[in-house]
């Protein structure tokens, strides 16, 4: 094992989520039992994820990491910062599955971020991802800048990777215990990942803009002093973090709101899925008033009489739109058993 000075080794780190040692799989990197994550899922359903602590790596079923919520991913998040804790196990040449110990290959995964990398069963049982992997697949991280690197030095003396947490040195274009790419967490886009649907939009982590300026706050435009903290000098917007420890807690105080409204749904937000509703019902309206005046002519029917109908149908419309939507924001309370 590559040791860090100052870390301790082990086979997995307390967290939030549940473990379950009798179900746990042996990571095929280094054989330790790795975590079983059950994570709440869309509609009440459970999403479970596979984590080796030790090696940095989560094991995913080719469909699971699709099925994961803001307060899913904060958890998973979390996971990952406190693994960051323990001495860093280098990857093996001959990584296998965990379920059929049998080979995996190196899969490019293209996305609206770039690509990103994962080691996939050949017989599609599932995929590994390093932390980083995931995290840059999603486009929560983004390489170190220059300036990135200044800030950090500047403030903390030292520079750390964001995958398995060991230091890395001012000039490395790879960490020396993992290889992976010095980045940075961009906060904005994982509190937008989050919380997709805004329920806690005012909340001041939402201030910036994904994808800041190195050298300028993408919230009000500020200039930044490169000796300056993580937060803009002049409005206070949320930069860029350079540890995923310091990421997770910025966007953990989002955590009851993302908790309040997985049970009741914002009022913003049920206003917001309605409005996109409206452009379907509408055509949906003016197909049956079509079709009744189609109907009228056929029978001879007048003017006022047609009209009469069409207000009858668009008020009936109205009101069996408000029914569904009502009707589906309680069966979606009922499945989860609130």
């Amino acid at each position: 094992m590559n040791a860090r000075p100052g870390t301790v080794s082990g086979p997995g780190v307390a967290g939030p989520a549940g473990l379950l040692p009798a179900d746990a799989m042996a990571c095929g990197n280094c054989g330790q039992a790795m975590r079983v994550l059950m994570l709440p899922g869309h509609y009440g359903k459970t999403v479970e994820l596979d984590l080796c602590a030790s090696c940095h790596l989560v094991w995913f079923d080719l469909v699971e990491a699709a099925g994961l919520p803001g307060p899913a991913l904060l958890t998973l998040v979390g996971e990952m910062a406190a693994a960051q804790t323990l001495a860093h196990t280098p990857l093996q040449s001959g990584l296998a599955c965990p379920r059929c110990r049998g080979a995996v290959r190196t899969v490019h995964n293209p996305s609206r971020w770039g690509r990103s990398l994962q080691l996939e069963c050949l017989q599609r049982h599932g995929a590994w991802q390093s932390f980083a992997q995931f995290l840059q697949q999603r486009g929560l991280v983004r390489p170190m800048s220059s300036a990135d690197r200044h800030r950090a030095l500047q403030r903390d003396g030292a520079l750390h990777c964001v995958n398995c947490g060991g230091a890395v040195g001012a000039t490395d274009t790879a960490c020396p215990w993992c290889t992976s790419v010095p980045s940075v967490v961009d906060v904005a886009r994982l509190a937008q990942a989050l919380d997709p649907e805004g329920a806690t939009r005012e909340h001041a982590v939402h201030r910036q803009r994904s994808q800041a300026g190195a050298l300028n706050c993408a919230a009000c435009g500020a200039a930044q002093p490169v000796d300056s903290a993580w937060l803009c000098t002049a409005c206070g917007a949320t930069l860029t973090a350079p540890g995923l420890a310091e990421a997770h807690r910025r966007v953990s105080e989002l955590g009851p709101a993302l908790a309040a409204h997985a049970a009741r749904p914002a009022a913003h937000v049920v206003k917001s899925r309605l409005a996109l509703q409206q452009p379907a019902l509408d055509r949906q309206r003016g197909r049956a008033a079509e079709m009744q005046r189609e109907a009228d002519e056929r029978l001879g029917r007048s003017a006022p009489a047609r009209r009469e109908v069409d207000d009858a149908l668009a008020s009936w419309l109205q009101d069996a739109a408000l029914s569904v939507g009502r009707a589906a924001i309680d069966a979606l309370r009922r499945l989860l058993g609130r």
